[in-house]
């Protein structure tokens, strides 16, 4: 599918975010953006995720997905797949285990692509990998404001707190380091929070649909997150990937 790894990801990250926290520059802003290629690397994502449910869905051929090592780009694409295919993982039910089997249980390697102090010194390892498949979920709930159960404050908040190690869930690589750890019993689980507010991160306009998802993956369809890499409480707050402290610490504590 033609998708760029991690380094190149991490690249358009760093790139994106010197020209968010640089003076603007209205004349020349929005080509700098387009230099980044954040944009054309997230509808290289839902391109190619359109393309497996077109395989699935209208051509009735089974898929097989697999990047370089399988624990990046493979969970971005499966992730999606199931999101625009099926609208049980459009509830936050379904996201949660969504999250969980394709990420947290599949073994994405959340403390290494973090900078997290469980993970590994290397900051070639480090890249927003699940940042960025956030911000495709968040490019279709844009588009389709009215299948998704959860709204983008929730979507805000699971991105702050991919970095905040607040949560025990994005803590470590794999399902037998936080096993080894004791991660669940010595932590709070970032969903238990999130249900706890259920009118705060609830979508009002949700009405549960069947239809199978076709979203728009231009880049000129693609909108800047602005809430995370703008904002006045950015999301990606403590530890961005590339391991120094961030520009912008989440105020709320967890709440």
């Amino acid at each position: 599918m033609n998708l760029a790894n991690i380094h190149s990801i991490r690249k358009s990250f760093f790139a994106l975010r010197s020209l968010c926290h640089s003076p603007p520059d209205q004349t020349s802003w929005f080509q700098a953006l387009d230099g980044t290629k954040w944009l054309h690397h997230m509808s290289g994502l839902l391109r190619a995720s359109v393309r497996c449910v077109t395989a699935l869905q209208t051509e009735g051929r089974a898929v097989i997905v697999h990047c370089s090592d399988g624990w990046d780009r493979t969970p971005q694409l499966v992730s999606l797949s199931q999101l625009l295919l099926d609208p049980y993982f459009r509830t936050l039910e379904g996201f949660q285990v969504l999250v969980e089997k394709e990420w947290l249980d599949f073994g994405h390697k959340m403390a290494d692509r973090c900078g997290q102090g469980l993970g590994t010194t290397d900051v070639n390892e480090r890249s927003p990998i699940f940042l960025q498949w956030l911000d495709c979920v968040h490019q279709l709930l844009l588009q389709f404001p009215c299948h998704f159960e959860f709204n983008l404050t929730y979507l805000l908040k699971l991105a702050e707190h991919t970095y905040s190690n607040l949560f025990g869930n994005f803590l470590a690589n794999n399902m037998a380091e936080r096993r080894k750890l004791k991660i669940k019993e010595r932590t709070r689980s970032i969903w238990g929070y999130l249900r706890s507010h259920p009118t705060k991160f609830r979508n009002f306009l949700f009405v549960r649909r069947d239809d199978v998802l076709w979203p728009r993956f231009e880049v000129r369809d693609l909108l800047l997150w602005q809430d995370v890499y703008m904002g006045d409480t950015a999301a990606v707050s403590g530890k961005d990937v590339s391991g120094q402290a961030g520009s912008h610490e989440g105020s709320d504590n967890g709440q």
